[in-house]
Parts: C-alpha cells; sequence; structure tokens
C-alpha cells in the first residue's frame, strides 16, 4: 500500500526522514528494526518517520511511541 499512496506526489517529489540506519537492500532505510536509528523530533522514546514534499502537497507519515 505504500507505494499507491506515495504515487500520489509524482516522480519528483523528494522524500526526507530522520532515520539512518541502512536496510538490508543497498540504499534503502530500515523501518522495520527495533533497533532504530534516529534523531527524533520530540520527547517520546520513539519518534521517526517520512516527509514527502512535492510541487503541489507536503505529507508527513510519523509515528510516536512511548513505553
Amino acid at each position: 500500500m505504500a507505494h499507491t499512496i506515495l504515487a500520489r506526489y509524482g516522480d519528483s517529489a523528494s522524500f526526507h526522514t530522520n532515520i539512518n540506519k541502512p536496510g538490508y537492500v543497498s540504499g534503502t532505510l530500515d523501518f522495520t528494526s527495533s533497533g532504530w536509528a534516529y534523531s527524533p523530533l520530540s520527547v517520546y522514546s520513539e519518534d521517526y518517520g517520512l516527509i514527502v514534499v512535492s510541487d503541489t502537497e507536503v505529507g508527513m507519515f510519523w509515528n510516536f511511541s512511548d513505553y
């Protein structure tokens, strides 16, 4: 479903995230590991996401969790 949602932003969209852990596939990031490497934007223990910017809109997909 992510491909469907992100396709609405078009081929020229730029993607920004606070995740920096490399994924298993070269050139990807790992959003699934319990050992995330990220720079939080809040005081929550887990705070990570994706910002998508196109010529016509901005999308923000974010997760906040505090255990």
